[in-house]
């Protein structure tokens, strides 16, 4: 197996780098930034239907080339696999579907919708770094103990996905992984696709959860 799982703690400046974003977002996008919207972060609903993730089950289906249900996908086996935490709390898909909602307003609301219109200060990895940071934290404030198993992708751009254009460059986006399959989420125009239908998919360097 050419997978590489990794806990390398000299990658905590992803951790780092996700705070900042945070707070460069949310402060410095525009001069009447506020925080009302992080008040009303959606929460994972009572007695959601998630399941436990393993370490070790995802870096079988990501070797295997499968997904949790056992659909066929093209993402290379030699990437490399950043794990941070032992186990993963899966994504309820209600709950994907409610928050994709609420991160499409806050980015309105906060005047940061800029589609690379704002140079490297807002560019692909703040925007996947945000909807990251800000999902762990929904799932915080619903009381779950386990990290949500939402991930921050590497990929080279080699082909259009959700109006951002082809530029064989990298490019990075988030992984979801709900019990209705794995997707991947554009967080720059809240547009998502199941993983086996990516059309990057044999382009991915790295994923890190």
């Amino acid at each position: 197996m050419k997978e590489t799982i990794k806990k390398n703690y000299k990658l905590s400046w992803v951790l780092s780098l996700a705070l900042v974003s945070i707070l460069a977002l949310l402060f410095a996008a525009c001069n009447n930034t506020n925080l009302d919207d992080m008040k009303n972060i959606p929460k994972v609903e009572e007695g959601a239907n998630q399941r436990q993730i393993y370490v070790k089950d995802i870096a079988y289906r990501f070797s295997s080339q499968t997904t949790f249900n056992h659909v066929p996908t093209k993402v290379p086996t030699d990437i490399k696999l950043v794990l941070w935490d032992n186990s993963y709390q899966e994504v309820d898909y209600y709950f994907f579907r409610k928050f994709n909602n609420w991160f499409n307003d806050l980015k309105f609301n906060q005047g940061i919708q800029s589609l690379g219109n704002n140079g490297e200060s807002l560019d692909c990895e703040n925007y996947a770094m945000l909807y990251k940071s800000t999902m762990s934290i929904a799932n915080f404030k619903s009381g779950q103990k386990k990290e949500i198993a939402v991930g921050l992708v590497v990929v080279r751009q080699d082909y259009e996905f959700a109006k951002i254009p082809a530029n064989g460059g990298l490019h990075m986006l988030n992984l979801v992984l709900t019990k209705r399959g794995w997707f991947m989420f554009e967080p720059q125009t809240n547009e998502f696709i199941l993983l086996e239908d990516y059309p990057n998919q044999e382009a991915i360097q790295y994923v890190i959860f």
